[in-house]
């Protein structure tokens, strides 16, 4: 039994540190989404509770900036939907980035006042800036 043990731990660890860069980074950003879409499911209408509000707002700021360390360059493998755009115009690249982050805080700071027009602005700013990054920088499907 324990040799049976010894061996299922040891192959979950083989293909656990097996993971791509392509992998590792949708990893990452799955971690964003799980801050995100919630509070996304409160202002289209399940009911927005402030707190809970804020504790995604804070998860999400917490998380923001780790997928972006994920890009190093010659890390395109199978899993990965990065387009090359993101090292042949690394300027672009950066301020994608910036504007996404920044609206991560805005976000972060609009959630405290509890003004819910002002939540939805800010919440609509960093969906903007998924998708514009999404438009420049993510390919489709391998």
């Amino acid at each position: 039994m324990k040799k049976i043990l010894l061996l299922a731990t040891l192959a979950l660890l083989a293909t656990t540190s097996q993971a791509g860069p392509g992998e590792d980074r949708q990893k990452a950003f799955k971690q964003v989404l799980r801050s995100f879409e919630p509070m996304g499911v409160m202002l289209r209408g399940s009911g927005y509770r402030k707190d809970a509000f804020i504790r995604h707002a804070d998860a999400l700021k917490a998380v923001a900036a780790a997928p972006f360390g994920q890009f190093k360059p010659g890390t395109i493998d199978n899993v990965s939907r990065a387009k090359p755009a993101i090292w042949s115009e690394p300027a672009k690249w950066k301020a994608e980035q910036d504007k996404f982050l920044l609206a991560v805080d805005r976000l972060q700071q609009t959630a405290r006042g509890g003004d819910l027009a002002a939540i939805r602005r800010d919440y609509g700013a960093v969906a903007a800036s998924c998708k514009a990054c999404h438009d420049s920088f993510r390919g489709s499907m391998r």
